[in-house]
């Protein structure tokens, strides 16, 4: 799913009725001080990434004065959180909270539908709460036909005890506005943590919207550039670029996403970074199995299945072979009920203009396994082209399993690093 920031969570927020602080997001310490010198109240300057918990991380800071607006800024913009590097900070209007409270909506893995959920504990880890103490929060099943009203919220709210009259309209007209937040933009989870008690009112402190992968064509006005999922960082510019590529073709799927983008996760426990395509996830994980304790670990997860276009292969294996600190190739299908010709044709594609002065031969250790339809005909086109000349590269046929895949890169590698010292 794709997770908004939270200051863009808080636009919607306040689109659709639902009260939020003042505040501006900045890039810059020098930005945060201006910010704050408009305000003229002391200020609270978070950081803008995809993950909670930033306040742990030393993520939010509060400041009573511009210059320590600025100061806070600039110690922030200059972390990473949790290895991720924090690109703006919304700097807004401290709040005078006198009671913290969690209310969502999201979608229940059980009934297949909304629900809502509420607790008077929140600005805590609402996971933690519902393990501990599942007492404490209070939820209603939501049935998308007839809708989500501010009685409804109040007949929710009835049930928990220590509430007033007055605390129960407020919660009501904010979790019933937050079901039509989650209706109208195709989340799969909204929520606030915490809702604010003010001596103004009720404010919705932090804001979390996910939005489901598949109806993102629908909401252009978001600025989601990418429908894979990421995790908690901003996407990558090859993740950026694969997340085009099925954008207005739906023949089969092109799914990409950078495990570690940089390497340094492979370096850091001893692997080997490679480049990895698989048809089908369950071959991936299977693959993935064999492959590591050999020494690999896949850089990337690549799922090119469901009978992708030539220029959807393609398009993948020219992002997968973008990433420059991979030192091999695997890309093993299921026994696929795909067109392998056709994802044949499109890695030839790639690899000829990616290799122009060798034909095609990657500089790289690679090994291609097809199993499945017309895989026979795969495995002939590499050598047609002959690309299969290379001694660094291997085409295998349905007789072999991930295993032997596994070994045989394996082989291929050690090979490759023999004769060229890893260069």
């Amino acid at each position: 799913m794709a997770r908004l920031l939270e200051h863009q969570g808080k636009d919607i927020f306040k689109k659709n009725g639902i009260p939020i602080p003042k505040g501006k997001v900045a890039k810059s310490p020098q930005e945060a001080k201006q910010i704050a010198e408009e305000f003229e109240v002391p200020v609270v300057i978070k950081a803008q990434v995809l993950m909670g918990q930033r306040g742990k991380h030393g993520g939010i800071k509060l400041a009573k004065t511009p210059a320590e607006a600025e100061q806070a800024a600039r110690e922030i913009l200059t972390m990473k959180i949790e290895n991720i590097p924090v690109q703006s900070v919304l700097v807004e209007e401290m709040l005078d909270i006198k009671k913290e409270i969690y209310m969502g909506v999201t979608t229940s893995g059980i009934t297949r539908a909304p629900v809502a959920l509420f607790s008077v504990s929140g600005g805590m880890d609402i996971e933690e709460v519902g393990a501990m103490h599942p007492e404490k929060i209070f939820s209603k099943d939501i049935s998308i036909s007839r809708g989500f009203f501010e009685f409804d919220a109040r007949n929710l709210l009835r049930k928990v005890e220590g509430l007033s009259g007055n605390d129960i309209n407020a919660y009501s007209q904010v979790i019933s506005r937050l079901y039509q937040v989650y209706r109208k933009n195709d989340c799969k989870l909204v929520e606030i943590n915490p809702l604010a008690v003010t001596p103004k009112g009720v404010i919705a402190a932090d804001a979390r919207i996910d939005i489901d992968d598949d109806a993102i064509f629908r909401h252009p006005e978001l600025g989601i550039e990418i429908s894979e999922e990421a995790g908690a960082r901003e996407p990558t510019p090859l993740e950026l670029a694969a997340g085009q590529i099925d954008k207005n073709d739906h023949r089969g799927s092109a799914h990409f996403v950078q495990i570690d983008p940089d390497g340094s996760y492979a370096q850091k426990i001893g692997k080997i970074s490679i480049g990895y395509d698989c048809v089908g996830t369950g071959c991936a994980i299977t693959l993935f199995d064999e492959i590591y304790p050999l020494g690999y670990y896949p850089v990337d997860f690549c799922d090119t299945s469901g009978n992708p276009t030539s220029l959807k292969m393609y398009a993948a294996t020219k992002i997968v072979f973008s990433q420059p600190e991979i030192k091999g190739y695997l890309m093993v299908t299921g026994m696929a009920a795909q067109q392998l010709d056709n994802t044949a044709r499109g890695i030839i594609k790639a690899l000829k203009e990616l290799y122009p002065k060798t034909g095609g031969k990657p500089n790289i250790p690679c090994l291609l396994c097809f199993r499945g339809r017309s895989d026979e005909v795969a495995v002939n086109l590499f050598k047609e082209h002959g690309i299969s000349d290379s001694p660094f590269f291997k085409v295998l046929g349905r007789n072999n399993t991930e295993k032997s895949a596994a070994d045989e890169f394996d082989r291929l590698y050690k090979k490759w690093k023999k004769e060229t010292g890893g260069i």
